[in-house]
């Protein structure tokens, strides 16, 4: 029966695409569980290595450094030598790191284990968007795109809670290890169930929907040249809005979520570690929602993708003043439904970025312009971690916690950031289309 079931799944493209859905989804939730995982283990660093919170923002931030870099590169094979072989070699690529981050005897070796894992899983998103483009119809594609990234992040979710009852039930080194064998299962899975198109199967093409392009664009080769593609990619004025954009919202986000979250609670609140890490998943539960939520009301409500994008980081803006206006410290009764509305925002924006940006260019730009794109946020988290770290310090702690004086610095620069993020979305101007029409 099991088998039969099978057999259906692949010989039907409509039940075969949410196959690969979910083991892209799957990796990807790897790639977010890694992003998060040092706000749950610093501590543990900290006692090991004597590691201050400099040391712990350079070995967060080197994660986020080579997933940035790698992202152009990835971009381009992604559209010349096909995403299922980007995914199956970067996977493996980040569970050698991995292996190597659960075996360090120093901080350095830390660093070394982490960036490994940045530059592995910074081979995951973009060649699985790639994948998305070619086996989801446009009007489909926001709302895929949003589940995909909902499917990911709950891998900020599993780096909250969960991730810290399995480092006190194993430790963090041999944590390390078990992800590590869980991502290399993934490699081989992906290799064995991943497909670049629907033509790899022997089935028809899925109806592509018109992508806003000029007549130059149209007629060039999908084998023109990396420097070409980047030509056309980096001359277009909305591509640099939305980067701009991605760059001053997504840094400071990722960086309170993966670093200073944890810390801060226990520091300001004198929360323990599970309670800090329970009230951590309200952020990526948040993400997980309005991840997909938002992708699919921009596919059918007529206010359009722009609209909507403004909504979410509008939302957002109004979490981060909260923080300003009480000191750095909101009741503790509001932290969850801010957390949550945080998270749900940015799981939000970060869907319509991607769609934005996507429909954008023409099909064989799709890699590349995401690859260009992509590592905004992720070089702003780099850059970002370590000045943080840096401002706390310059604070100083209080016994082996930091003041809250020190954690408001970072709410102040986070709103500034957010400010900018906002305004530079403002005069971006999309091609409207009714991808919702089919929909009565």
């Amino acid at each position: 029966m099991k088998s039969d079931r099978w057999w259906a799944v692949t010989k039907d493209p409509l039940k075969y695409r949410w196959l690969m859905f979910w083991v892209i989804g799957a990796i990807y939730f790897l790639a977010c569980l890694h992003r998060i995982s040092p706000t749950v283990i610093a501590l543990d660093l900290v006692l090991e290595f004597g590691a201050g919170a400099t040391a712990l923002g350079l070995m967060s931030s080197s994660y986020f450094y080579l997933y940035a870099a790698v992202q152009p590169p990835v971009g381009v094979l992604s559209d010349t030598l096909g995403p299922r072989r980007v995914i199956t070699i970067f996977t493996l690529i980040a569970c050698i790191g991995t292996v190597i981050f659960g075996s360090a005897y120093n901080m350095t070796m830390v660093t070394v284990g982490r960036a490994l894992i940045g530059l592995g899983v910074g081979g995951i998103f973009v060649p699985g968007m790639k994948i998305l483009s070619k086996w989801y119809r446009q009007r489909e594609f926001a709302g895929a795109a949003g589940i995909f990234l909902a499917a990911g992040n709950a891998g900020n979710l599993a780096a909250s809670l969960p991730l810290t009852y399995l480092v006190l039930l194993l430790g963090w080194r041999m944590s390390s290890f078990a992800i590590g064998a869980f991502t290399l299962l993934l490699a081989v899975i992906s290799w064995s169930i991943l497909r670049d198109n629907p033509e790899d199967k022997g089935w028809k093409r899925i109806e592509e929907g018109p992508n806003p392009s000029s007549p130059a664009e149209d007629d060039l080769p999908e084998t023109v040249k990396p420097h070409t593609r980047f030509r056309i990619v980096l001359s277009k004025p909305g591509f640099w809005m939305i980067t701009i954009s991605t760059f001053f919202f997504g840094g400071p986000g990722l960086t309170f979520q993966g670093l200073w979250a944890v810390p801060y609670l226990m520091d300001v609140y004198g929360y323990s570690r599970i309670q800090a890490g329970g009230l951590l998943m309200m952020l990526p539960l948040g993400f997980v929602i309005g991840a997909p939520a938002f992708g699919f009301l921009s596919d059918r409500v007529s206010l359009g993708r722009k609209g909507i994008l403004l909504c979410s980081l509008g939302l957002s803006l109004a979490c981060s003043t909260v923080f300003l206006l009480t000191g750095g410290k909101p009741g503790s009764l509001i932290l969850g439904p801010l957390f949550l509305i945080m998270g749900s925002c940015g799981g939000g924006s970060l869907s319509l970025y991607m769609t934005i940006t996507k429909e954008l260019f023409p099909p064989w730009l799709t890699g590349t312009a995401l690859g260009l794109m992509n590592p905004a946020a992720f070089l702003s988290t780099a850059m970002f971690q370590p000045f943080t770290g840096f401002l706390m310090d310059v604070v100083g702690r209080s016994g082996p916690a930091y003041p809250l004086a020190a954690y408001y610095n970072v709410f102040i620069v986070m709103f500034i950031c957010m400010v900018i993020g906002f305004v530079s979305i403002i005069p971006l101007k999309i091609q409207r289309t009714r991808l919702y029409s089919d929909h009565p």
